[in-house]
């Protein structure tokens, strides 16, 4: 059910970016998938790689190409989250534990 309301608000942020709404639901759903009952990182990142749009994200060597440019050149992440379908990658990966960041 999770995924499936995830998909909706997907939709909803397709269509209007910026709505608020659209963005929370689809942030809590993330955090009610991927952070079951535990905090540990090692299973996180477990739970993470179970989902196929993860494991895809992850082989893609593209992503692994901006994910370590990411790493090395913080202000690279602004130039990359104008391309919506990276940006659309990158906020899985977020959503599911694997990677943060921090806004300023």
């Amino acid at each position: 059910q999770t995924q499936k309301a995830m998909d909706v608000y997907e939709k909803a942020m397709e269509v209007d970016p910026n709505n608020a709404e659209a963005k929370q639901g689809y942030k809590d759903c993330a955090v009610r998938q991927y952070s079951g009952n535990s905090g540990d990182p090692e299973e996180v990142r477990k739970r993470a790689m179970n989902d196929p749009e993860v494991q895809q994200i992850m082989t893609d060597p593209a992503m692994r190409m901006i994910l370590e440019q990411m790493q090395s050149d913080p202000q690279a992440v602004s130039e990359h989250l104008k391309n919506p379908e990276i940006m659309r990658k990158i906020m899985k990966l977020k959503d599911a534990g694997l990677i943060s960041m921090q806004y300023r």
